[in-house]
């Protein structure tokens, strides 16, 4: 079904708008922080209004959804960029440092999706959320099983479900944590800590 020059316009508007709502609600949450988005705020920054953002997007949450999904692909795309050596070990604690760099370089879009999920009552993954989270899971699997050996397909789930939830819950540290730099301890290198004692858990295993 072909669509009329009137429909293409509408959709083309449609989109403009979109991407105009969720560009400005980024650099809000970016530089302001949770506190700085709302409907109300973000409609007065876009210079739409709170219908049409309700209109697009059915509720705040679904925006957030995709802010968050746009955090995870962001992430995603870094861990792709990551050169890869022969080393499985030394791949995964690449990925560990991109992770935490990321993380403290955008404490703020990350705390976006870090409260969504971990708040009272907090939703499931949506559908983009979760296909991405699955593809930074690909990544980190195909390096550990090339460390550890040949493993069945369950046991690969489990392996990424618990490193998936642990590598979040850090995250939340990373966010919170004030450390001085007299202290001696890199926040980077708790991520790498977690990944090498849980594979070298995984490793003893076999």
């Amino acid at each position: 079904m072909f669509e009329t020059k009137d429909e293409r316009l509408k959709n083309f508007v449609h989109n403009r708008i979109k991407k105009t709502l969720l560009a400005v609600g980024r650099k809000m949450v970016a530089e302001g922080g949770i506190r700085a988005l709302s409907a109300r705020k973000l409609a007065l920054k876009s210079n739409s209004s709170v219908g049409m953002i309700y209109s697009i997007f059915g509720t705040m949450d679904n925006y957030i959804a995709i802010q968050n999904a746009m955090t995870l692909e962001e992430l995603y795309a870094q861990m792709k960029k990551v050169s890869m050596s022969k080393n499985a070990f030394n791949n995964l604690n690449r990925y560990a440092d991109v992770l935490a760099a990321y993380i403290i370089a955008n404490p703020n879009l990350w705390s976006l999706l870090y409260n969504r999920h971990l708040s009272t009552g907090a939703s499931k993954s949506t559908m983009a959320e979760a296909r991405i989270i699955k593809k930074i899971d690909m990544l980190i699997c195909l390096q550990a099983v090339q460390l550890i050996g040949d493993i069945s397909a369950k046991e690969k789930r489990m392996m990424i479900k618990v490193l998936e939830m642990s590598l979040f819950a850090l995250s939340g540290y990373l966010l919170g944590c004030k450390l001085r730099e007299k202290s001696g301890l890199n926040r980077r290198n708790l991520c790498k800590l977690l990944m090498n004692t849980y594979v070298a858990g995984l490793y003893s295993l076999r």
